[in-house]
């Protein structure tokens, strides 16, 4: 009875680490820092969105986030200023659910990195 039980709870140990480190992973995918604005990366973020045909459900400038739908899942970005001139994007679910891939961050990433280089043009 004793290793039955053993066994039980390493296999749910496993299960569990292996989730958090999932889950990290995810979290590391889902952020990237820019050698831009946060002003000029946010709107570059909502000219990706709408370049992509992602819906948008809400934006507030202010406090730098987009709430976007693509397909049935929401995202929310959110853009933060690390210095006037470096911002850190955030791409994550709306609804705390990780088990979804990073492909919606990915493709965004791409075509964020893309148009930095034409950002950095316009501003030297």
């Amino acid at each position: 009875m004793k290793k039955i039980l053993n066994i039980f709870i390493l296999f749910f140990a496993f299960i569990f680490i292996n989730t958090g480190a999932n889950a990290a992973t995810y979290l590391d995918d889902s952020t990237k820092d820019f050698g831009v604005s946060a002003d000029n990366m946010y709107l570059t973020s909502l000219s990706i969105l709408n370049d992509l045909n992602y819906e948008i459900i809400e934006m507030q400038s202010k406090s730098g986030y987009i709430l976007f739908r693509t397909g049935a899942k929401d995202y929310i970005i959110t853009v933060t200023a690390l210095t006037p001139v470096t911002s850190n994007i955030k791409i994550l679910p709306a609804n705390s659910v990780y088990s979804t891939g990073t492909t919606v961050q990915k493709t965004i990433f791409e075509k964020l990195e893309a148009n930095k280089l034409n950002i950095l043009k316009k501003q030297g």
